[in-house]
């Protein structure tokens, strides 16, 4: 049986505007690695910071 997920590639700057922008959620995410998840932690963690990106534009998608 597949997975409903997809492995990707993203930076972290883009991750964290993107939930910051609430584009995407945590709940959408998952780390496959310990490293993975500390790095998305992070980013999460960074998109609640004030300043973050969710004044910032991001092209449409």
């Amino acid at each position: 049986m597949s997975s409903p997920y997809l492995e990707i590639s993203i930076r972290e700057e883009t991750l964290v505007l993107l939930l910051a922008q609430r584009r995407l959620t945590a709940q959408d995410l998952r780390g496959l690695t310990p490293r993975a998840r500390r790095k998305l932690r992070r980013a999460l963690l960074q998109s609640l910071l004030p300043g973050s990106g969710a004044d910032r534009s991001l092209a449409p998608l």
